[in-house]
């Protein structure tokens, strides 16, 4: 019986050493977890789609033809579209950007942005993407690559000059204050607090926006919820500035570990 005992304790120390890691507090997946890399079209089947954030938020969401879906190799991630200062804290501000990942040994990604429908609502919209690497180890350095320079900014405020692309049209700038830095069960998040101005013009006001960041096997996944500046009890939908980010996040890397 005792011998019994001593190996039931072994075995799930052995599973629970082998599920997860302990980084700065948080568990997270070792890199040595065992599921299959994902590759190619694969990464698609991780983004949700309107119905299950429907769900998820409770408003409807659609598609907008003009914004399609995104899906291809590292030519894929985007550059930011002006002048960024600080440049290091664009990759939080900025989903999937080129310069942020630029460490990384990026394979496919895909994306996707989906709209609130009709208002009142709390989202304007959810944008989604995912970024696969070669192996579980360098999604994961990248992540914590990630982490470190999210806590950096924390507190920065990133301001985007961006150049007029219309006639008679004044260029525009783009302030974001990241605040509320975090990172538990594998998310790294943030909020930010987004100010447009055009030149000679008032402020638009502050729009808060959830930033999220996962990682689980090879493949890291990107959240961005934009909310209505105005926001009231009755408005439809959940979605919430702390939580709604991470909770999406959650739902896309449970996606990663079912196709691996």
């Amino acid at each position: 019986m005792r011998g019994r005992w001593i190996f039931a304790l072994a075995l799930v120390v052995l599973l629970t050493a082998g599920c997860t890691s302990v980084i700065a507090g948080a568990a997270r997946p070792t890199a040595g977890l065992t599921l299959r890399p994902l590759t190619g079209d694969g990464v698609k089947s991780v983004l949700l789609d309107d119905a299950a954030l429907s769900k998820m938020l409770d408003q409807s969401f659609t598609a907008k033809p003009q914004l399609p879906p995104r899906f291809g190799g590292p030519d894929t991630l985007q550059h930011a579209f002006g002048t960024v200062s600080p440049v290091a804290c664009v990759g939080v501000t900025l989903m999937l950007e080129k310069n942020a990942y630029q460490s990384g040994d990026v394979g496919s990604v895909a994306r996707e942005t989906w709209w609130n429908v009709r208002g009142p609502a709390k989202v304007i919209s959810v944008a989604e993407g995912i970024a696969a690497l070669p192996t579980a180890a360098a999604a994961t350095a990248l992540f914590e690559t990630f982490v470190r320079q999210w806590n950096t900014c924390n507190g920065t405020t990133v301001t985007i000059a961006r150049p007029s692309i219309i006639i008679n049209r004044p260029p525009a700038t783009v302030a974001d204050s990241i605040s509320d830095v975090r990172v538990a069960d594998s998310v790294l998040a943030a909020t930010l607090s987004v100010n447009s101005q055009l030149a000679s013009s008032q402020p638009s006001g502050s729009r808060p926006v959830a930033r999220a960041i996962g990682v689980r096997a090879n493949c890291l996944v990107e959240v961005d919820i934009s909310f209505f500046s105005i926001r009231n009890p009755s408005d439809r939908g959940s979605g919430n500035v702390n939580t709604s980010a991470v909770e999406v996040a959650h739902a896309m890397m449970d996606r990663v570990s079912g196709l691996g």
